[in-house]
């Protein structure tokens, strides 16, 4: 029997969502009757993206490393009752190596920007609401060359975790999505060599999909995982079961 998510009603402010995972989680939830704000840096891509998603869409750009964009967006995208920060780019590097003006960047971009932005959601979310935050399994465990990257999505974990408690008794759930090895822009120019070790080491032997990312997305911000609050969701086909 299958069951069937109706988030008609519901609106939705998903930053990093006009491509990839976070489009994918969009997608999704218009399909199942949410209005979906989409944000990114680029307002042409904002536009192409709500086109893509139809008449419950719109998009608005927004750099979230800036604190006043993010400000601004929130106040532009008007009420909301489900957040999603997917903003994010890689930076891959050895530790030694790694300038600390990136690793400010790093945490601007995935860890302050999703943190301001849960913020200013959760004050418009009277009756209750969801936030999600994208984080990383390798935010969960060490990986060689990804101290900006995990470190930020590491702290994103926590985060949730608290969020969840201190928001507990205003209705608003906080949960945590840690994909695995997908395929998306961010791995689609790793060497063959690289892109085989990395899924070596899954039991599922493939990359998951943006698709599979958004079902579980729609799972943790819908009345389906009602009491399901302060949990970090690996979706990574069983890498970190080993």
């Amino acid at each position: 029997m299958s069951v069937a998510v109706d988030l008609g009603g519901r609106r939705a402010l998903v930053t990093g969502g006009t491509r990839g995972i976070g489009f994918a989680i969009a997608e999704r939830l218009v399909a199942a009757g949410a209005e979906v704000v989409v944000a990114s840096r680029s307002q042409a891509s904002c536009d192409e993206a709500a086109a893509t998603l139809g008449d419950r869409a719109t998009g608005i750009a927004c750099d979230v490393a800036d604190p006043d964009a993010v400000a601004t967006l929130a106040e532009r995208a008007g009420a909301i009752d489900r957040f999603v920060a997917c903003a994010g780019l890689s930076s891959p590097g050895k530790a030694a190596d790694l300038p600390l003006e990136e690793l400010e960047r790093m945490m601007r971009v995935h860890y302050v920007g999703a943190v301001q932005g849960a913020r200013l959601a959760a004050d418009k979310m009277h009756d209750g609401g969801a936030v999600l935050m994208v984080t990383s399994v390798w935010g969960l465990g060490g990986q060689p060359g990804t101290l900006a990257y995990g470190a930020a999505k590491a702290a994103l974990a926590h985060t949730v975790k608290v969020l969840a408690i201190e928001w507990a008794r205003r209705g608003i759930r906080v949960n945590g999505l840690a994909p695995g090895f997908i395929d998306t822009d961010m791995t689609s120019d790793l060497p063959d060599g690289v892109r085989d070790k990395l899924l070596s080491r899954v039991p599922m032997r493939r990359a998951g999909t943006p698709r599979e990312m958004a079902d579980a997305a729609l799972f943790l911000l819908s009345d389906l995982a009602s009491y399901v609050t302060g949990h970090v969701l690996v979706a990574d086909g069983g890498e970190r079961a080993r």
